[in-house]
């Protein structure tokens, strides 16, 4: 019972987003419907936690080219296994236990798809990121 009380509440804060994935692969779908929902909810969670390890570890982050910026974004997010495990476990705590069960059975491919996501939201974002 407290598994679907939780299912349900995760699902319910989700936003909707109209994007049709009937004709979708699995890993689409589970793209499409579970990890952009979940990224657009825990946007301001994920450009605050990326600031903060920009803060600590790129101090002059800010100073550098919005293209420097994107790069540097892309590379962290590949090379720096703190920052990246972060970011992900934010957007896994969101799944319902069906849904982590999928990403479980498909760690790899959905941690691609989830890192290739985030990497394009927070370069969209580099205004918010000082």
């Amino acid at each position: 019972m407290i598994r679907d009380e939780r299912d349900r509440a995760v699902k319910g804060i989700r936003p909707v987003l109209s994007i049709n994935s009937a004709d979708s692969t699995l890993p689409e779908q589970f793209q499409t419907e579970t990890l952009r929902p979940i990224l657009k909810l825990q946007n301001s969670i994920l450009l605050a936690q990326f600031t903060k390890y920009v803060q600590k570890f790129k101090p002059a982050f800010n100073a550098y080219n919005q293209n420097t910026q994107r790069n540097y974004i892309d590379e962290v997010l590949k090379r720096d296994p703190r920052i990246k495990n972060s970011l992900i476990a934010s957007v896994v705590s969101m799944m319902t236990l069906e849904e982590y069960d999928y990403y479980c059975e498909n760690k790899i491919e959905a941690n691609k798809r989830i890192v290739t996501m985030l990497v394009g939201r927070l370069q969209s974002h580099l205004e918010m990121l000082y």
